[in-house]
Protein backbone atom coordinates (compact mmCIF):
# COMPACT_ATOMS: atom_id res chain seq x y z
CA UNK A 1 0.00 0.00 0.00
CA UNK A 2 1.37 3.38 -0.97
CA UNK A 3 0.75 6.48 1.09
CA UNK A 4 1.99 8.25 4.16
CA UNK A 5 2.68 6.62 7.55
CA UNK A 6 -0.29 8.55 8.92
CA UNK A 7 -2.60 6.99 6.32
CA UNK A 8 -1.29 3.50 7.09
CA UNK A 9 -1.76 4.02 10.83
CA UNK A 10 -5.32 5.26 10.29
CA UNK A 11 -6.08 2.17 8.19
CA UNK A 12 -4.53 -0.08 10.84
CA UNK A 13 -6.57 1.54 13.63
CA UNK A 14 -9.78 1.25 11.62
CA UNK A 15 -9.22 -2.45 10.85
CA UNK A 16 -8.38 -3.18 14.47
CA UNK A 17 -11.48 -1.38 15.74
CA UNK A 18 -13.76 -3.32 13.39
CA UNK A 19 -12.07 -6.67 14.10
CA UNK A 20 -12.60 -6.17 17.83
CA UNK A 21 -16.30 -5.53 17.24
CA UNK A 22 -16.88 -8.56 15.00
CA UNK A 23 -18.01 -11.58 17.00
CA UNK A 24 -17.15 -15.10 15.83
CA UNK A 25 -20.86 -15.89 15.67
CA UNK A 26 -21.55 -12.90 13.39
CA UNK A 27 -18.68 -13.99 11.15
CA UNK A 28 -20.09 -17.53 10.88
CA UNK A 29 -17.49 -19.19 13.10
CA UNK A 30 -18.38 -21.78 15.75
CA UNK A 31 -18.44 -20.53 19.32
CA UNK A 32 -15.16 -21.06 21.15
CA UNK A 33 -16.19 -20.18 24.69
CA UNK A 34 -14.93 -17.26 26.73
CA UNK A 35 -12.21 -15.04 25.23
CA UNK A 36 -9.70 -12.77 26.89
CA UNK A 37 -10.33 -10.05 24.30
CA UNK A 38 -13.51 -9.21 22.36
CA UNK A 39 -13.99 -9.79 18.68
CA UNK A 40 -12.15 -11.92 16.15
CA UNK A 41 -8.54 -13.00 16.48
CA UNK A 42 -6.20 -11.79 13.75
CA UNK A 43 -5.71 -15.31 12.40
CA UNK A 44 -9.48 -15.83 12.24
CA UNK A 45 -10.03 -12.65 10.26
CA UNK A 46 -7.10 -13.45 7.99
CA UNK A 47 -8.56 -16.88 7.20
CA UNK A 48 -11.99 -15.39 6.48
CA UNK A 49 -10.44 -12.79 4.16
CA UNK A 50 -8.19 -15.29 2.39
CA UNK A 51 -4.82 -13.86 3.46
CA UNK A 52 -2.06 -15.12 5.72
CA UNK A 53 -2.11 -14.29 9.42
CA UNK A 54 1.38 -12.81 9.21
CA UNK A 55 0.44 -10.54 6.32
CA UNK A 56 -2.70 -9.31 8.08
CA UNK A 57 -0.71 -8.66 11.26
CA UNK A 58 1.68 -6.48 9.25
CA UNK A 59 -1.32 -4.59 7.90
CA UNK A 60 -2.58 -3.87 11.42
CA UNK A 61 0.93 -2.76 12.35
CA UNK A 62 0.82 -0.09 9.63
CA UNK A 63 3.61 -1.58 7.54
CA UNK A 64 4.17 -0.47 3.97
CA UNK A 65 2.62 -3.37 2.08
CA UNK A 66 0.51 -3.66 -1.04
CA UNK A 67 -3.25 -4.14 -0.53
CA UNK A 68 -5.22 -5.06 -3.63
CA UNK A 69 -8.84 -4.15 -4.24
CA UNK A 70 -9.68 -7.85 -4.09
CA UNK A 71 -8.14 -8.15 -0.62
CA UNK A 72 -9.93 -4.99 0.54
CA UNK A 73 -13.23 -6.49 -0.62
CA UNK A 74 -12.40 -9.71 1.25
CA UNK A 75 -11.58 -7.84 4.44
CA UNK A 76 -14.76 -5.80 4.14
CA UNK A 77 -16.88 -8.91 3.77
CA UNK A 78 -15.16 -10.71 6.65
CA UNK A 79 -15.64 -7.68 8.90
CA UNK A 80 -19.27 -7.25 7.88
CA UNK A 81 -18.74 -3.61 6.90
CA UNK A 82 -21.71 -1.57 5.75
CA UNK A 83 -21.65 0.63 2.65
CA UNK A 84 -20.20 3.65 4.44
CA UNK A 85 -17.49 1.63 6.18
CA UNK A 86 -16.70 -0.24 2.96
CA UNK A 87 -16.03 3.04 1.10
CA UNK A 88 -14.02 4.37 4.04
CA UNK A 89 -11.79 1.27 4.01
CA UNK A 90 -11.01 1.75 0.32
CA UNK A 91 -10.17 5.44 0.79
CA UNK A 92 -7.83 4.70 3.68
CA UNK A 93 -6.04 2.20 1.44
CA UNK A 94 -5.66 4.93 -1.21
CA UNK A 95 -8.16 3.29 -3.52
CA UNK A 96 -11.26 4.75 -5.16
CA UNK A 97 -14.33 3.12 -3.55
CA UNK A 98 -16.44 0.97 -5.89
CA UNK A 99 -18.96 3.15 -7.67
CA UNK A 100 -17.24 6.44 -6.76
CA UNK A 101 -15.87 8.90 -9.27
CA UNK A 102 -12.12 9.56 -8.94
CA UNK A 103 -10.94 13.12 -8.62
CA UNK A 104 -14.20 14.59 -7.34
CA UNK A 105 -13.52 18.19 -6.29
CA UNK A 106 -13.67 19.24 -2.67
CA UNK A 107 -14.16 22.91 -3.50
CA UNK A 108 -12.98 25.79 -1.36
CA UNK A 109 -14.29 26.31 2.14
CA UNK A 110 -13.39 29.98 2.18
CA UNK A 111 -15.62 31.23 -0.63
CA UNK A 112 -19.33 31.10 -1.29
CA UNK A 113 -21.05 32.40 -4.37
CA UNK A 114 -23.80 35.00 -4.18
CA UNK A 115 -26.31 32.44 -5.49
CA UNK A 116 -25.86 30.28 -2.41
CA UNK A 117 -26.39 33.28 -0.15
CA UNK A 118 -29.56 34.08 -2.09
CA UNK A 119 -30.73 30.50 -1.55
CA UNK A 120 -30.29 30.91 2.20
CA UNK A 121 -32.40 34.07 2.09
CA UNK A 122 -35.11 32.26 0.13
CA UNK A 123 -35.28 29.56 2.80
CA UNK A 124 -36.24 32.07 5.52
CA UNK A 125 -37.85 31.71 8.03
CA UNK A 126 -36.55 28.11 8.12
CA UNK A 127 -33.17 28.11 9.91
CA UNK A 128 -30.42 27.25 7.42
CA UNK A 129 -26.68 27.59 6.99
CA UNK A 130 -23.90 26.48 4.65
CA UNK A 131 -20.81 24.55 5.62
CA UNK A 132 -17.59 23.64 3.86
CA UNK A 133 -16.18 20.10 3.63
CA UNK A 134 -14.55 20.43 7.09
CA UNK A 135 -17.91 21.45 8.66
CA UNK A 136 -16.79 25.10 8.78
CA UNK A 137 -19.76 27.49 8.78
CA UNK A 138 -19.64 29.71 5.69
CA UNK A 139 -22.96 31.61 5.85
CA UNK A 140 -26.36 31.54 7.54
CA UNK A 141 -29.78 33.12 7.16
CA UNK A 142 -31.97 35.23 9.41
CA UNK A 143 -34.08 32.23 10.41
CA UNK A 144 -30.99 30.55 11.82
CA UNK A 145 -30.10 33.72 13.66
CA UNK A 146 -33.60 34.20 15.06
CA UNK A 147 -34.09 30.65 16.34
CA UNK A 148 -30.60 29.50 17.30
CA UNK A 149 -28.53 32.69 17.40
CA UNK A 150 -26.16 34.00 14.78
CA UNK A 151 -22.69 32.63 14.22
CA UNK A 152 -21.49 36.23 14.23
CA UNK A 153 -21.26 35.89 18.02
CA UNK A 154 -18.70 33.09 17.56
CA UNK A 155 -15.03 33.76 16.88
CA UNK A 156 -14.22 33.03 13.22
CA UNK A 157 -11.72 30.32 14.19
CA UNK A 158 -14.48 28.54 16.14
CA UNK A 159 -17.19 28.66 13.45
CA UNK A 160 -17.08 24.93 12.90
CA UNK A 161 -20.03 22.67 13.68
CA UNK A 162 -17.92 19.85 15.07
CA UNK A 163 -16.07 22.25 17.39
CA UNK A 164 -19.31 23.92 18.50
CA UNK A 165 -21.02 20.60 19.15
CA UNK A 166 -18.52 19.90 21.94
CA UNK A 167 -17.40 23.37 23.01
CA UNK A 168 -20.56 25.49 22.90
CA UNK A 169 -22.61 25.26 26.13
CA UNK A 170 -25.58 26.80 24.30
CA UNK A 171 -25.54 24.19 21.53
CA UNK A 172 -25.13 21.40 24.06
CA UNK A 173 -28.08 22.64 26.11
CA UNK A 174 -30.46 23.05 23.18
CA UNK A 175 -30.19 19.39 22.05
CA UNK A 176 -32.62 17.09 23.86
CA UNK A 177 -30.24 14.15 23.40
CA UNK A 178 -26.81 15.76 23.14
CA UNK A 179 -24.89 12.49 23.60
CA UNK A 180 -26.58 10.91 20.59
CA UNK A 181 -26.19 14.02 18.44
CA UNK A 182 -22.51 14.37 19.37
CA UNK A 183 -21.77 10.73 18.54
CA UNK A 184 -23.60 11.11 15.23
CA UNK A 185 -21.65 14.29 14.38
CA UNK A 186 -18.28 12.61 15.00
CA UNK A 187 -19.20 9.52 12.99
CA UNK A 188 -20.56 11.62 10.12
CA UNK A 189 -17.47 13.84 10.08
CA UNK A 190 -15.11 10.86 9.98
CA UNK A 191 -17.16 9.22 7.26
CA UNK A 192 -17.36 12.28 5.03
CA UNK A 193 -13.77 13.36 5.61
CA UNK A 194 -12.28 9.99 4.65
CA UNK A 195 -8.63 10.28 3.69
CA UNK A 196 -8.82 14.08 3.93
CA UNK A 197 -8.23 13.53 7.64
CA UNK A 198 -4.56 13.39 6.70
CA UNK A 199 -4.59 16.97 5.43
CA UNK A 200 -3.11 19.55 7.81
CA UNK A 201 -6.33 21.54 8.25
CA UNK A 202 -8.33 18.42 9.16
CA UNK A 203 -5.60 17.03 11.41
CA UNK A 204 -5.36 20.37 13.20
CA UNK A 205 -9.12 20.44 13.93
CA UNK A 206 -9.09 16.87 15.26
CA UNK A 207 -5.99 17.52 17.39
CA UNK A 208 -7.54 20.69 18.83
CA UNK A 209 -10.74 18.86 19.73
CA UNK A 210 -8.91 15.88 21.21
CA UNK A 211 -7.04 18.22 23.50
CA UNK A 212 -10.05 20.33 24.45
CA UNK A 213 -12.72 17.65 24.91
CA UNK A 214 -12.35 14.24 26.59
CA UNK A 215 -15.83 13.39 25.26
CA UNK A 216 -14.72 14.01 21.68
CA UNK A 217 -11.51 12.07 22.25
CA UNK A 218 -13.44 9.01 23.47
CA UNK A 219 -15.85 9.13 20.53
CA UNK A 220 -13.07 9.69 18.00
CA UNK A 221 -11.18 6.62 19.19
CA UNK A 222 -14.23 4.45 18.49
CA UNK A 223 -13.77 4.96 14.71
CA UNK A 224 -17.54 5.00 14.20
CA UNK A 225 -18.89 5.84 10.75
CA UNK A 226 -22.37 6.80 9.65
CA UNK A 227 -23.96 8.00 6.44
CA UNK A 228 -26.37 10.90 6.34
CA UNK A 229 -30.09 10.21 6.14
CA UNK A 230 -32.87 12.81 6.47
CA UNK A 231 -34.37 12.70 9.95
CA UNK A 232 -35.91 14.75 12.72
CA UNK A 233 -34.13 16.52 15.56
CA UNK A 234 -35.64 17.52 18.89
CA UNK A 235 -34.50 20.68 20.64
CA UNK A 236 -35.29 22.14 24.03
CA UNK A 237 -35.40 25.83 23.20
CA UNK A 238 -35.12 28.42 26.00
CA UNK A 239 -37.97 30.46 24.50
CA UNK A 240 -40.12 28.05 22.47
CA UNK A 241 -39.82 24.90 24.54
CA UNK A 242 -39.59 21.45 22.99
CA UNK A 243 -39.32 21.60 19.18
CA UNK A 244 -39.10 18.68 16.78
CA UNK A 245 -37.85 19.84 13.38
CA UNK A 246 -37.13 17.98 10.15
CA UNK A 247 -33.41 18.12 9.38
CA UNK A 248 -32.04 18.02 5.82
CA UNK A 249 -28.59 18.33 4.25
CA UNK A 250 -27.90 18.86 0.55
CA UNK A 251 -24.49 18.75 -1.12
CA UNK A 252 -23.94 21.19 -3.99
CA UNK A 253 -23.14 19.65 -7.36
CA UNK A 254 -19.91 21.67 -7.63
CA UNK A 255 -18.58 20.00 -4.48
CA UNK A 256 -18.20 23.25 -2.55
CA UNK A 257 -20.79 23.84 0.19
CA UNK A 258 -23.35 21.76 2.02
CA UNK A 259 -26.74 23.22 2.87
CA UNK A 260 -28.01 22.36 6.35
CA UNK A 261 -31.63 23.29 7.09
CA UNK A 262 -34.16 22.72 9.87
CA UNK A 263 -37.75 22.93 8.63
CA UNK A 264 -40.30 24.65 10.85
CA UNK A 265 -43.69 22.93 11.13
CA UNK A 266 -45.98 24.67 8.58
CA UNK A 267 -48.67 26.76 10.23
CA UNK A 268 -47.15 26.43 13.70
CA UNK A 269 -46.94 29.29 16.16
CA UNK A 270 -43.15 29.14 16.21
CA UNK A 271 -43.02 29.32 12.40
CA UNK A 272 -45.23 32.41 12.45
CA UNK A 273 -43.15 34.10 15.14
CA UNK A 274 -39.81 33.36 13.44
CA UNK A 275 -41.29 34.69 10.19
CA UNK A 276 -42.21 37.93 11.97
CA UNK A 277 -38.74 38.25 13.47
CA UNK A 278 -37.10 37.66 10.09
CA UNK A 279 -39.37 40.21 8.40
CA UNK A 280 -38.60 42.81 11.09
CA UNK A 281 -34.86 42.22 10.82
CA UNK A 282 -34.95 42.44 7.05
CA UNK A 283 -36.99 45.65 7.17
CA UNK A 284 -34.53 47.19 9.62
CA UNK A 285 -31.60 46.18 7.42
CA UNK A 286 -33.20 47.55 4.26
CA UNK A 287 -34.28 50.84 5.86
CA UNK A 288 -32.43 53.90 4.52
Amino acid sequence: MSGSPQRRQELAAFLRSRRERRTPEAAGLPGTGRRRTPGLRREELAALAGVSASWYTWLEQGRRIRVSRQVLAGLSGALGLDQVEHAHLFRLADEVPPGAQPGAPDGAADRLSANYRLLLDQLDPNPAFMTGPRFDVLAWNLGQQALFGGFDQVAPADRNMLWLMFMSPELRAVHEDWEQEAAHAVALFRSQAGDRLLRPEYAALVARLREASPEFRALWERHDLVGYTPRSRTFVHPRYGRLTLDYVKLHAADGEPTLVAHLLPPGSAVAAEIARLVAAERAATDAP
